[in-house]
């Protein structure tokens, strides 16, 4: 095989489907509750995550979900204290993971953290968001670096009172081997350049010289 060939067979290997995301229930749509509309759920209630109360929103008050129908509300219908909720996940030791979620402000001044733990509480980590638009999303990528079978995210309101927060999508997944150590490759020959390019590229250079 040549070494064009070989660099496109690397390109089209990186467009293979995703991994599978670890989260379970990460867009919140497995306590399906009514459309247009929002309902309050206990500790431990909604399928997959752990904490305190929280809310679930369908498309309510001008605001679709990010990803399916729903999404959650960290500020829950409660004692207007400060809110977490977490999922712990399986994960290789060593190994690189990619992290994603959505997130929007109900109203103005509203902050909440993220936090990703090690199963014996060491900081993977950790970012506070404050700087979300009312009732539009934004979206977080990010990676960290598991050092234990079992990993935490946990997300924790930081101002207090019922109102505000929304998250949705939130995902984790696996980073293949070859991609996670693809940053600390050197390029220095002509493939490691074609790695680089787009498949568009290829296709440019093709029609280049068939002309």
């Amino acid at each position: 095989m040549s070494k064009w060939l070989a660099a496109l067979s690397l390109i089209v290997g990186v467009s293979t489907p995703a991994h599978a995301n670890l989260i379970l229930n990460g867009s919140f749509e497995n306590n399906d509750i009514k459309s247009n509309s929002w309902k309050a759920f206990t500790a431990g209630t909604v399928d997959g995550w752990s904490g305190t109360n929280m809310e679930l929103w369908d498309n309510f008050q001008r605001l679709n979900a990010f990803d399916g129908s729903q999404y959650a509300e960290l500020n829950a219908n409660g004692n207007g204290g400060r809110y977490s909720i977490f999922q712990r996940f399986s994960t290789e030791i060593g190994a690189t993971y990619d992290v994603s979620f959505a997130y929007a402000a109900r109203r103005s001044g509203e902050s909440f953290q993220l936090d990703i733990l090690s199963d014996t509480d060491s900081v993977l980590y950790s970012q506070v968001f404050d700087d979300h638009s009312i009732k539009i999303w934004s979206e977080f990528n990010g990676d960290f670096v598991a050092q234990t079978a079992l990993t935490t995210i946990r997300f924790s309101t930081i101002n207090r009172g019922t109102y505000g927060n929304f998250i949705d999508d939130i995902a984790v997944t696996a980073v293949p081997d070859f991609v996670a150590s693809a940053s600390s490759m050197s390029v220095s020959e002509p493939v490691g350049l074609a790695i680089l390019l787009p498949l568009s590229a290829f296709a440019l250079m093709r029609r280049k010289r068939t002309k």
